[in-house]
C-alpha cells in the first residue's frame, strides 16, 4: 500500500514525497505560498484498492515526469539529479546487447523435438523469448523511474540481433584502449579523423553544411552500413574539398583502418572495409614530394641564418632561444624538442679524458625508443650550454635550461611555441620562398649530411652505425639492429662529432659559427 491514501470521499488518491533538500526547489517551481513543498497528492479515480494499487506505478511515473519538468523549467536539476540505472548507461547497454548478440549468434537454430501440445522450438528461439522477458522487466524498471523504455528496448534488441552496432561506444572503448600508447597529439589526430569521415557521410546524405555535428553523427553510424561502397570516394572527397595532400590523406585514413581492426579482433565487424582505401595514394605522394620537397639547408642558407640577429626586427623573448637552438641542432642533429626540453641533469659530464661532455635524450621527450640516447657537444656547444648553465637561478637537477621556452599543445612540448616563432624568423632570413621546404628539421638534415661528407673524407669514426646512434635512428641492417651494441661509448661518439665539424662542415659555415659565437641577444631572464 505504498505511496497510497484514502481521501475523504473513499477515493484512492497516490503520493509521491519529495526528498527533504529539494522541498525549496518544489516550493519555487510550483510557487507556492510558503516557498516549501514536501508531496504531489493525484486521485487514482477508484475505490477498489486492487485497481488503485495497479494504477499507482503508471501515475506516479507521470507525476515525477510532471514535477521534472517543473524542475527544469524552472532551473533546477530534476528530483534525483541525472541518475540513471547504471545498466542503462551507453557503454553498458552495448556491452550487454554485444554479449547477447554473441551468445545468440553461438546458440543453434536447429529445431528439438518440443513436446506434443506446443510441437518442436529451436534453442536460438527459446534464448531470443528470454531476452524479450529480459526487457520487458527493463521497461518496467525504466518506467518506474519516469524514463522512456521505448529507445532502450530498441536499441538493445537492434544490437543484440545483429541489425545495428553504433560506433560512437566502440569508438571511445577503443580510444581508451591506445591512448595509453600514443601521443596527445596523435590522439587528436584520430579524433580529427573520424570528425572527417562524419563531415563525409552528411556530404554523401546531401547535407552540404550538415546540422548535425560531424562527430555525433559517426557516433551514431552503425558498424554495419561503413561498406566498401559508401568509403569509396573518401579519399577523393579529401583531396577535393578539403584541399589535403596525398601523404595527410594516408594518415586521416590510417585511424580508421586502424579501428576497424580492432573492431575485428573484437568481434564486431566481419571485414575491414578500409583495406586498399590508400591504393595510389603512396606514388601520388612520392610525386608531390618531388615537387615540394623539404630539404636541408644550403652552406648560403646557414651562413645567413648565423649571422642574422634574431633580435633584429621582432622581440619576443624567443631571440636568444633561437640563437643557440640553430647551432645546437646544427652540432648535434637533436630534434627541436629534445634541445628545448634539455635540463641541467641531462647535461652528463665527459665519460674519460679525451671524451665531450654530452646530452642526454630520455624517454620522457624521446620521439621513439631508439630516439633514447646520448649525443656529445662539441666545444662551440658546450659554450651554449654552459653560459645557460651559469645564467640559472635554479640550481635543481629539472631545471630547464630554456626556461623561455614554456610549455604548449596537447602534449606540453617546450618547442609548441618556440617552432612557430622560429618559422617566423626563417621567413624573415630567407622568404617565405623556403616554406614547404625547409624548418628547423633540416638541421638535421644537414647534420646527417656532414657525417657522410666526413665519412667520404677519410673520418672513420663517422660510420653509418654510429651517425644511427647519434640521430636516434634505428640501424638499417640486420646486424647493426640486431647483434651490435647498443652504445658505443662517449669516446667513439665524440671522434665521430670532432670529425663531422672539422671535416664535413662547410668551411663557410664553420667560420660563420666560430666568428658569432659571442653575438647571442641576452637571455630574458636574466
Amino acid at each position: 500500500m505504498h505511496g497510497l491514501r484514502r481521501t475523504g470521499g473513499l477515493t484512492w488518491s497516490v503520493r509521491l514525497s519529495i526528498p527533504r533538500d529539494r522541498r525549496a526547489d518544489a516550493g519555487e517551481a510550483f510557487g507556492t505560498k510558503s516557498g516549501i513543498k514536501q508531496e504531489v497528492i493525484r486521485s487514482l479515480g477508484t475505490r477498489d484498492k486492487q485497481e488503485a494499487i495497479r494504477r499507482r506505478d503508471k501515475a506516479l511515473a507521470v507525476m515525477r515526469e510532471d514535477l521534472d519538468a517543473k524542475l527544469v523549467k524552472a532551473g533546477f536539476l530534476p528530483i534525483h539529479g541525472h541518475w540513471q540505472p547504471d545498466w542503462m548507461n551507453e557503454d553498458r547497454l552495448l556491452t550487454e546487447a554485444l554479449d547477447a548478440r554473441r551468445e545468440i549468434t553461438a546458440t543453434s537454430d536447429r529445431t528439438d523435438g518440443g513436446d506434443n501440445e506446443m510441437g518442436g522450438t529451436d534453442p536460438r528461439r527459446r534464448l531470443i523469448e528470454g531476452m524479450d522477458y529480459f526487457l520487458d522487466e527493463r521497461a518496467e524498471q525504466l518506467e518506474e523511474a519516469g524514463k522512456n523504455p521505448s529507445d532502450y528496448v530498441t536499441r538493445f534488441r537492434e544490437i543484440a540481433l545483429g541489425q545495428s552496432t553504433p560506433i560512437g561506444p566502440l569508438f571511445d572503448r577503443w580510444m581508451r584502449d591506445v591512448e595509453s600508447t600514443i601521443r596527445q597529439q596523435t590522439a587528436r589526430g584520430h579524433r580529427l579523423a573520424f570528425r572527417l569521415f562524419g563531415e563525409f557521410l552528411a556530404f554523401q546524405d546531401g547535407d552540404a553544411c550538415p546540422s548535425q555535428d560531424p562527430e555525433t553523427l559517426i557516433a551514431s553510424t552503425s558498424v554495419e552500413s561503413v561498406t566498401k561502397r559508401r568509403i569509396g570516394e573518401f579519399p577523393e572527397w579529401l583531396a577535393q574539398r578539403k584541399g589535403l595532400c596525398a601523404k595527410t590523406i594516408q594518415s586521416r585514413i590510417s585511424p580508421l583502418k586502424t579501428f576497424w581492426d580492432w573492431l575485428e579482433r573484437k568481434g564486431y565487424s566481419e571485414t575491414n572495409p578500409w583495406l586498399g582505401a590508400t591504393t595510389g595514394l603512396k606514388r601520388r605522394a612520392e610525386v608531390e614530394e618531388k615537387q615540394d620537397r623539404e630539404r636541408e639547408y644550403t652552406e648560403a642558407e646557414l651562413i645567413a641564418l648565423l649571422q642574422a640577429n634574431p633580435d633584429a626586427h621582432r622581440r619576443w623573448g624567443y631571440g636568444a632561444a633561437i640563437f643557440d637552438l640553430i647551432r645546437l641542432g646544427l652540432l648535434t642533429g637533436a630534434r627541436q624538442n629534445e634541445l628545448a626540453s634539455l635540463t641541467r641533469d641531462r647535461i652528463q659530464p665527459p665519460e674519460t679524458e679525451g671524451a665531450l661532455p654530452m646530452i642526454v635524450v630520455t624517454s620522457e621527450v624521446a620521439k621513439t625508443r631508439n630516439s633514447r640516447r646520448r649525443i656529445p657537444l662539441h666545444p662551440l656547444a658546450q659554450k651554449i650550454i654552459r653560459d645557460r648553465l651559469e645564467a640559472l637561478e635554479d640550481h635543481s637537477g629539472d631545471a630547464p635550461l630554456f626556461p623561455e621556452c614554456p610549455p604548449g599543445g596537447p602534449d606540453r612540448k617546450r618547442s609548441w611555441t618556440l617552432s612557430k616563432r622560429f618559422t617566423t624568423f626563417r621567413r624573415d632570413v630567407l622568404g617565405k620562398v623556403s616554406d614547404g621546404q625547409l624548418d628547423y628539421h633540416s638541421f638535421r638534415r644537414c647534420f646527417i649530411t656532414n657525417m657522410e661528407n666526413a665519412q667520404r673524407k677519410g673520418v672513420s669514426a663517422c660510420s653509418e652505425l654510429i651517425r644511427d646512434h647519434l640521430v636516434g635512428h634505428k640501424p638499417q641492417s640486420l646486424a647493426g639492429s640486431t647483434y651490435a651494441t647498443k652504445d658505443f661509448g662517449g669516446d667513439a661518439y665524440s671522434a665521430a662529432i670532432m670529425g663531422m665539424v672539422e671535416k664535413g662542415l662547410p668551411e663557410g659555415v664553420l667560420k660563420a659559427l666560430e666568428a658569432t659565437q659571442n653575438d647571442r641577444p641576452s637571455y630574458p631572464w636574466v
